[in-house]
């Protein structure tokens, strides 16, 4: 059985305990026999009961909160993310009010933080986004969930557009589902195409990243002392990905 001080009749520095059960038990009576109108535009009164209630979960959580630790400030990151981003339109976003505007930023930060710790791939889907959207558009912002894709990467390449465009498989806004297809690896190619009748641009890589750090990953899984590497490969892929000359990344095809 729980016991607190009455502080109806004590201060909270003395005086006799009493169960906690027999004061929610005098609250409920009380409660029961108060009379007062009720709105429902007004919260309802609360008793004491509540208050016992509410203080003892209170009590839990700042118990709780005390004893979290305090994280330590987080260091630079071995592999360096390029400030780099996209701007699109996003017209319903701001219709519907969750945006200041009608055009968003995407940054490469913010498309890895979707999909993960593969640097190296969405980089390099950041990048064939970007100069996709320079040959369909030239000097016009694209429009988010206009645009349809089709590639022949997959993985966390296939999520990063999908992040960018709004584009879906199976999954999301209806408008968007069937906009993102996978297509078979062998076709090495990534189509871009404007669901308004803008055209398509038909980028074809010439290496694929996912080649490259996938027997990499699984190495440092199991041998973590192999982990300075990797992250050096994967700084430098990063790099040439983003800053690196397009017609070593890609050779692109405007239809």
């Amino acid at each position: 059985m729980t016991y607190i001080k009455d502080d109806s009749t004590q201060d909270l520095s003395s005086g006799p305990l009493i169960s906690l059960e027999v004061v929610m038990h005098k609250d409920e009576q009380e409660h029961g026999n108060a009379s007062y109108e009720s709105d429902d535009c007004i919260c309802r009164k609360s008793t004491r009961r509540e208050f016992f209630k509410t203080t003892a979960v209170l009590g839990v959580g700042v118990i709780a909160a005390a004893a979290l630790p305090h994280h330590a400030a987080v260091a630079e990151t071995a592999v360096s993310i390029p400030d780099v981003s996209i701007r699109m339109k996003s017209r319903d976003s701001y219709l519907v009010g969750v945006t200041a505007g009608d055009v968003i930023e995407i940054k490469l930060a913010d498309v890895l933080k979707f999909h993960g710790y593969c640097a190296g791939g969405v980089a390099f889907a950041f990048r064939a986004a970007q100069e996709a959207f320079k040959v369909l558009y030239g000097n016009e912002l694209p429009v988010r969930q206009s645009i349809k894709i089709q590639t022949s990467h997959h993985c966390c390449q296939a999520g990063a557009l999908a992040y960018i465009t709004g584009a879906r498989s199976d999954f999301g806004a209806e408008r968007s589902v069937g906009d993102l297809v996978l297509i078979p690896p062998e076709e090495k190619k990534i189509v871009f195409i404007d669901k308004k009748g803008k055209g398509q641009v038909t980028l074809r890589p010439l290496f694929n990243p996912h080649d490259t750090f996938k027997p990499l990953f699984q190495r440092v899984i199991k041998q973590e002392d192999f982990a300075p590497k990797v992250r050096q490969a994967l700084h430098e892929a990063v790099q040439e990905y983003v800053n690196g000359p397009v017609e070593k990344l890609f050779q692109i095809e405007r239809a």
